[in-house]
């Protein structure tokens, strides 16, 4: 069985990560704030920038994920070996004295509440993402109305099935 340094290494590593994990998810949330400002000035370029920004931050907060999982597994087969799966970190601090188990159901609250608030902020810039979405579909229908010299919608108020040609040269004998 491990001795007690070895599942206090843990749970410093464990502390630690959790810190890491907080202060990823923040940057994710500050990314999605960044994204719905660009999305709402349609400034391609810096969507560009941030979506690359944002798929570095989810994927550092995969690999801390995968971290934290790791040092949970281990912690929980050194409280009760013949559990079937890692125990939840609820149940996992409250085999901890203080001011360890204090600190590790502290950050947990705190990173429940900022994954929250980030699942928050993607709902907003997915509806800003389709709101833009639907405004250049528009545009793009009125556009092609233009230069055919045809209605922009059907009789029924769909969009019409034919095909558009656009042209921008007309003449006439």
């Amino acid at each position: 069985m491990a001795n007690l340094g070895d599942r206090d290494t843990l749970v410093s590593q464990l502390e630690a990560l959790l810190h890491e994990h907080l202060a990823a998810h923040e940057r994710l949330q500050m990314l999605l704030k960044q994204k719905r400002r660009a999305l709402g000035q349609a400034d391609h370029q810096r969507i560009m920038a941030i979506l690359e920004q944002e798929n570095e931050c989810v994927q550092t907060i995969s690999e801390l994920e995968k971290n934290r999982l790791h040092i949970v597994g281990e912690l929980t087969l050194m409280i009760a070996p013949d559990a079937p799966e890692p125990m939840p970190m609820k149940d996992l601090a409250e085999h901890f004295d203080e001011p360890a188990r204090g600190r590790l159901l502290v950050l947990r609250q705190q990173l429940r509440q900022r994954m929250e608030l980030v699942k928050t902020e993607t709902h907003i810039a997915r509806r800003a993402t389709e709101a833009l979405v639907q405004h250049m579909r528009g545009l793009v229908q009125t556009i092609g109305a233009v230069c055919t010299s045809a209605g922009a919608y059907s009789p029924a108020g769909g969009v019409p099935n034919e095909v558009i040609a656009v042209s921008t040269f007309n003449t006439t004998a």
